[in-house]
């Protein structure tokens, strides 16, 4: 029995080992925009919702452990990256963080940038929009946990679309082996739509405080010297 954000959790992984090996998934636009939604008064710059995906899997990692710890194995970021054709900005930046997230912990920390997907809108504009994120995010989750790479997946995101990938794995594990993670404020309760016996973690604005990430990727950094 554990003591996790004010709530008693009973999950139990048979035959699990002290230290549970945890894996996180995050799906980063929707956490991004998301992260916004339920944080950021109007007017917020367009940087506001970017966090550390190391950071913030190590909370839901110790979080979630007390009779078993949780040991941080993987931390896997999925989003959809710019082209550097049509948008070269976009692009670099997407880079440039992705870079920076895996400085955080090279040895657990994988990137899965996916290109966007480009079709022709009104005039000469050009609509990009991702295209397989979520599926490749779900066939991460299961796959770590049906593979034995890990005994717990959590899934970072509040898209319905990554249900299936939750009920796999209860289904074909059990419910010990999944857990889901979503943001939470005073008037924003949106996750991953429930499921029997698989816990959530709702964290919360002083959680997000903690891990929030102050840079701006679009801008290059500045050369060092007087």
């Amino acid at each position: 029995m554990c003591w996790i954000g004010g709530v008693f959790s009973f999950q139990v992984v048979k035959g699990a080992a002290q230290d549970l090996r945890i894996a996180v998934f995050i799906d980063w636009q929707n956490a991004f925009q998301s992260a916004r939604a339920a944080f950021g008064p109007l007017g917020e710059p367009k940087r506001f919702g970017n966090f550390s995906p190391y950071r913030l899997a190590l909370h839901l990692a110790h979080r979630r452990s007390c009779d078993s710890r949780g040991e941080l194995v993987r931390v896997e970021i999925h989003r959809g990256l710019p082209s550097a054709r049509w948008d070269r900005v976009g692009n670099a930046a997407n880079l440039l963080q992705a870079a920076a997230w895996k400085s955080e912990n090279p040895k657990h920390v994988v990137p899965r940038l996916r290109p966007l997907r480009y079709r022709k809108g009104p005039g000469s504009a050009l609509i990009a929009s991702e295209k397989g994120v979520d599926v490749q995010l779900a066939l991460a989750a299961v796959g770590c946990v049906i593979s034995g790479e890990c005994d717990v997946a959590i899934i970072f995101s509040h898209d319905s679309d990554l249900l299936p990938a939750v009920e796999t794995i209860r289904d074909l594990k059990s419910a010990g082996h999944v857990e889901t993670a979503s943001w939470a404020g005073p008037t924003f309760k949106t996750r991953i739509p429930p499921v029997r016996g698989v816990f959530n973690h709702f964290v919360d604005r002083d959680a997000f405080a903690q891990i929030e990430d102050l840079n701006d990727y679009s801008k290059p950094a500045r050369p060092a010297g007087p």
